[in-house]
């Protein structure tokens, strides 16, 4: 051990039975230095007191005697952070903040999908056309959740949050003035990535403040509370709001700015501050993995939603519905390709790109690719089941609209009323989940909430004409709200069980990104069929009919995947314990 300085000497602790391969003994006497600077720093502030106190004699150490590891310890014990403690009032009040966030996310998406009729009237656009308001929020909130998990996770979740929340605001005013649909679909896109700026930084919230329970899982069930609650205050906003002329759609988003305001002075008073720390940590943003994931993401929607638009697609006549699916996947390749097959390899360059970034730079990696072979390919699994059960239920939601509004002939407020009972329903089922979830294993939670969109779906596809509204339409809003939130509820606990505590804020938003991308893509996807099968058979019921028997088939595919990649996990809480 001749010629080591005091700081490689502390890298020397083997003891008498050590088989490491890395000593003086086993190199020839080269000392093994780990190369990482943070381990060094570490090391050279190591106490060099003995057991009984004293300062050991520098020339103790520079005879070559080995201490032992134990007497390093307690100088190596890392201290966290002090955490601020709320008073009973402000963590309630900080659980209301948060679940305004959903809140308002919710009544704006609801909102939008029922004011599409009137937007497309007023701004003399197709309905097709018009879907791209709704779809613009979603599909830029679905794309921007990723990094914006990581900059909450870099430069702290509270400011993240207000910063997300006020443009949100802002967006949603200007959105009231502009009479361009160009410029609308931007404005909306916008106001979708502030969101996404919000929505992380309010789950790394709630997970650093309420670290106990029951707290911890009522916040969180709060969180997830403000969707279905949002959604039936928003139906009934846009009801009122359109009823009053073709134009006054637009004063809708005053008010979603009014609801707004909550979580924005809210947030000011009850987010804690942050805890100091020292800036240790790699904080580079993977931007190449960002815009690769975002801008394939973007294009794949945009190209399945164009499709329906291009002035050569959609134009053959075709007599049958199964026929015209296979149609829908023909046309995209035929007239957009260009867009679709670009958007495709940029998903899949982002999964060569985060290889790369994860094995040979020292950029951490928005999301390590190891995440989704997890426990067997568990975390991939519910990501797939999630999206095949989120797709119909976003796709109910606007066929409803239609049915109710262009095949009914009722007004938007009465629209309103009569999907009503679903967001009522949809609490229900939010309260039932952390009932049930102890109790009843998760995949078969998951097939029932499968099982119950498809129903909801059926029942209007198989609703004879004529028919009262108690003996189908009812029954179709009971059913619906058990598939979104047993899968969000349910899905949510299985993913932060399969992963580690530091990669709970890259679940939540892969998981959230899935269930967002999820519903522009229902969106589309049944407003295409809807639109073209309506055109060919010159019939809206018809149209609307095979959609929704198209939307259950989503449905039952989701609750088919469950099955067979869940079979063998138990209760939701024990997933992770299992393996």
């Amino acid at each position: 051990m001749t010629g080591l300085t005091l700081e490689e000497k502390y890298l020397y602790l083997p003891s008498s039975s050590s088989t490491a391969v890395n000593t003086p003994a086993a190199t020839d006497d080269k000392p093994f230095v780990f190369p990482t600077s943070e381990l060094s720093r570490a090391t050279s502030k190591i106490s060099t007191k003995s057991a009984d106190g004293k300062e050991k004699a520098k020339d103790e150490l520079e005879s070559g005697q080995q201490t032992p590891v134990e007497n390093y310890l307690p100088a190596l014990e890392y201290v966290p952070p002090q955490k601020v403690i709320l008073s009973k009032s402000k963590r309630i009040l900080l659980g209301a903040v948060m679940m305004s966030t959903t809140f308002v996310a919710s009544a704006t998406l609801s909102s939008s999908l029922l004011c599409i009729p009137n937007s497309a009237k007023d701004l003399g656009i197709t309905e097709l056309q018009a879907q791209w308001i709704s779809s613009a929020y979603s599909l830029a909130n679905g794309c921007g959740l990723l990094v914006s998990g990581r900059l909450a996770d870099l430069y702290g979740r509270k400011w993240l949050y207000l910063l997300g929340m006020a443009a949100f605001l802002i967006l949603n005013v200007i959105s009231g003035v502009v009479r361009n649909y160009i410029g609308i679909c931007v404005l909306r896109a916008f106001a979708g990535l502030a969101v996404s700026v919000a929505l992380p930084a309010a789950f790394g919230i709630i997970g650093v403040t309420f670290d106990s329970e029951p707290g911890r899982t009522i916040a969180f069930a709060a969180l997830a509370l403000g969707y279905p609650v949002g959604s039936g205050p928003g139906m009934i906003i846009a009801g009122v709001i359109s009823s009053i002329s073709a134009r006054a759609w637009q004063y809708v988003f005053f008010i979603l700015a009014g609801l707004s305001l909550f979580p924005v002075v809210g947030g000011v008073f009850s987010i804690p501050p942050e805890p100091s720390k020292k800036d240790n940590g790699n904080r580079r943003v993977d931007w190449m993995g960002a815009f690769l994931i975002t801008a394939g993401l973007s294009l794949f929607s945009f190209a399945l939603t164009q499709s329906g638009l291009v002035e050569k697609g959609w134009r053959t006549p075709c007599k049958s519905s199964h026929i015209l699916i296979m149609r829908l996947v023909s046309n995209i390749l035929s007239d957009i390709p260009v867009v679709l097959v670009i958007s495709i390899l940029l998903i899949v360059l982002y999964g060569f790109w985060e290889h790369f970034v994860e094995k040979k730079t020292s950029i951490p990696p928005l999301s390590r690719l190891v995440i989704f072979s997890r426990r067997q390919w568990k975390v991939t699994a519910i990501l797939v089941v999630s999206f095949f059960a989120y797709v119909p239920i976003a796709g109910w939601m606007y066929l409803t609209t239609i049915w109710f509004q262009n095949y009914k002939q009722e007004s938007a407020l009465m629209n309103a009323v009569h999907i009503l009972p679903a967001p009522v329903v949809g609490v229900i089922a939010c309260v039932l989940v952390p009932l049930l979830a102890p109790k009843i294993r998760a995949p078969y939670l998951l097939m029932f909430g499968g099982f119950s969109t498809a129903a909801a779906n059926w029942l209007l596809a198989i609703r004879p004409e004529g028919e009262v509204y108690w003996a189908h339409e009812f029954l179709s809003c009971v059913f619906n709200p058990f598939g979104a939130d047993f899968t969000v509820g349910i899905g949510s606990v299985l993913i932060s069980n399969l992963v580690s505590e530091d990669e709970q804020s890259l679940a939540g938003a892969l998981f959230q990104t899935a269930l967002q991308i999820a519903s522009t893509v229902g969106v589309c996807i049944c407003s295409l069929m809807q639109t073209e099968i309506t055109a060919q058979s010159g019939s809206l019921l018809t149209g609307l009919r095979d959609t929704f028997w198209m939307s259950a088939a989503f449905s039952w595919t989701s609750a088919i995947i469950a099955f067979i990649t869940l079979r063998k996990v138990g209760l939701a809480k024990d997933v992770g314990k299992e393996e």
